[in-house]
């Protein structure tokens, strides 16, 4: 095998004796050699690696959330100087039995640094291990006590990376193991958790039929499955599903393997399904119903002109049942990944003109003002635009029913086109606002309707994040309502993940900064957001509060527009544990004036799990004062 003169030989000797395979690397990442087993599991010649960068031989993966892919482990050797273990990572590798095939393996990485006499880093070894036989339930089942003395530490890490709870049981049916996310769902140790019992926390009605289904599988050493509620940390009951398989030696049966699933959201769904059948049933069959009728007074009249104005309530019905079965379509089509875009270049200020003019003829109550126009260029799919354009439009004309006047207006802000339409009709109080954010990316048939499926803003949202755009609204009850989408003119690249200073970051969207003399992170957001760039920002926090040990955040989003809701949910459930783990403990909040921000503040904070004393604030000496004193 070639060896690079700066490595020690009896170091990668000493690899290549353990059951994995590695990849060295130079501090600027350059591959400097692989054993035989690495290149021969990525299907790779020896002469292919040379001069070549790892991000070159393995781009990153856009489907990997940054937090969890190589970057962010590269970024952590480097901040830290330590070694940096990743979640267990599952990559499509040739497959050595099939030519011109891949097979998925998953594989434990760690990155290990190694310095040199000045104590600088010379080089990094990736040491991979394949855990593939880990990943399967079945074989876990089949060779748990095999797998547990070849690699209890292998084993622990995966039952607590596993999103469900796991558990195991004695022979005879005593818990005598949780993982972490069961502590984490309960609130309690895993000591309290053994000492109280499963029972504890089920729903007294679900509780008879757990016990006999438990007692039931006891007595035949056969599969345990049931649907219950669990009451959790904090104090609600979510449904899941409760699996366990017995597990026999030699025709004994040695233990009880068991995972609960969170199934509360199927749960939901199935209740918001059926409610959302019985809704469509009914707004297809209004229309139907109208023609129907319509049609047999123009076979009991000859009148030519009732028959006339029976013909326009026809055509008009016709026309609402064809937007309502389109609306269908296109859910089914985002729901299956089917739905297609073709973007091309045209002119924005076409498809502003086309929307309120084919609104306006089908509003004679309405005056449709277009008052700025957007007259250059953009790239994008015009009919899904256009389709955007007109859900706007139609949704403030439905909610004046008074008829008045409907304000378009255009504006380039920050390199991005962003699109106002103001209605002055009856307008949507705060709560119902925070419901509309609530399932933003969504769809919920409680929907703010007078008529239709409430499926339109789910269909914008998804044409929208498409063009890596967004909407939000502003709104005041019996006043009218104002909705915004933008679109970015710059061409969507990737953030880039670089490794940052240690005391000081700025990019387009965020400026960090350690603020020495109250040993704190000052971030200070701004402009329009998204969900790659908020991810991005909070991942280079999170290093520099590593590196400067800190343990209080200042953050400024006073200058944030629009929304970044589609973050929320992974700021306030996977953020805010990292932050913590890494020793965040409060955490100052000046927020936005733009509702949906602060909507999309609040949703993190409420979503946060752990102990991080999160304080919001509308100005930024208050902020300071807050945080100063903690």
């Amino acid at each position: 095998m070639e060896q690079i003169a700066v490595l020690p030989a009896a170091l990668l000797k000493t690899y290549e004796t353990l059951p994995g395979i590695y990849l060295v690397l130079s501090p600027e990442l350059l591959v400097l050699t692989a054993n035989d087993g690495y290149l021969a599991a990525h299907g790779f010649k020896r002469a292919i690696l040379k001069g070549k960068k790892f991000f070159e031989l393995f781009p990153q993966n856009a489907s990997v959330p940054f937090e969890l892919g190589f970057q962010a482990s590269f970024q952590q050797v480097f901040y830290t100087r330590k070694a940096h273990q990743l979640p267990l990572m599952r990559l499509e590798l040739p497959d050595p039995n099939c030519q011109n095939a891949t097979i998925s393996r998953y594989w434990d990485i760690t990155h290990t640094p190694f310095f040199d006499e000045n104590g600088s880093i010379q080089y990094i070894i990736q040491y991979s291990f394949d855990v593939t036989n880990l990943i399967s339930a079945q074989e876990k089942e089949k060779e748990r006590e095999k797998e547990i003395a070849a690699s209890e530490k292998h084993l622990e890490f995966l039952l607590n990376t596993v999103p469900q709870q796991v558990w195991t049981a004695t022979a005879y049916g005593i818990i005598n193991y949780v993982n972490e996310i069961c502590c984490r769902d309960f609130g309690k140790t895993k000591e309290e958790l053994r000492g109280l019992g499963w029972q504890s926390f089920v729903h007294p009605d679900d509780l008879q039929t757990c016990i006999r289904a438990w007692s039931f599988a006891l007595g035949q050493n056969s599969e345990y499955s049931v649907e219950f509620r669990l009451r959790m940390a904090d104090g609600q009951y979510k449904w899941h599903l409760g699996k366990a398989i017995p597990l026999v030696e030699s025709g004994e049966l040695k233990m009880w393997m068991g995972t609960n699933t969170n199934i509360d959201v199927q749960k939901s769904n199935e209740q918001r399904k059926d409610e959302f059948l019985a809704i469509a049933s009914h707004e297809l069959k209004t229309p139907l119903t109208s023609i129907k009728a319509f049609n047999q007074l123009m076979k009991r009249t000859n009148d030519p002109k009732k028959i006339h104005g029976f013909i326009e309530k026809s055509a008009s019905n016709i026309y609402r049942l064809e937007q309502l079965i389109t609306d269908l379509l296109d859910v089914t089509k985002i729901n299956s990944g089917n739905m297609t875009f073709d973007k091309e270049p045209f002119n924005f200020a076409e498809i502003m003109e086309s929307a309120v003019a084919g609104v306006q003829a089908m509003s004679p109550d309405h005056e449709l003002l277009l008052r700025h126009s957007i007259d250059l260029p953009f790239n994008g799919d015009r009919l899904r635009i256009e389709q955007v354009l007109v859900n706007f439009l139609t949704n403030a004309v439905k909610y004046s029913p008074n008829g008045g006047k409907v304000l378009i207006n255009g504006e380039i802000k920050s390199d991005n086109i962003v699109v106002a339409v103001q209605d002055f009709g009856i307008g949507i109080a705060d709560f119902e606002m925070l419901r509309l954010f609530e399932r933003y990316y969504r769809v919920d048939n409680e929907e703010l309707r007078y008529e239709g499926l409430g499926l339109g803003l789910f269909i914008c949202s998804e044409i929208l994040k498409v063009h890596h755009g967004s909407f939000w609204l502003e709104s005041e009850l019996g006043s009218g309502s104002t909705f915004y989408f933008r679109l970015p003119l710059k061409e969507h690249v990737p953030m880039d993940t670089q490794l940052e200073k240690h005391q000081s970051y700025e990019d387009d969207h965020l400026r960090i900064s350690y603020n020495k003399l109250h040993h704190r992170l000052d971030a200070h957001w701004t402009g329009f957001t998204s969900k790659e760039s908020v991810q991005h920002g909070a991942m280079v926090m999170l290093a520099m509060l590593r590196a400067n040990e800190c343990t209080k955040i200042l953050s400024d989003n006073r200058n944030v527009l629009g929304t970044w809701s589609d973050a929320s949910e992974w700021i306030g459930k996977v953020w805010f544990p990292m932050m913590e783990k890494a020793g965040l403990t409060h955490f100052a909040w000046t927020i936005s004036k733009d509702l949906f921000c602060q909507f999309s503040a609040k949703k993190s904070a409420e979503l946060a799990i752990g102990n991080v004393g999160i304080q919001f604030f509308t100005e930024i000496q208050s902020a300071e004062d807050w945080i100063n004193d903690r």
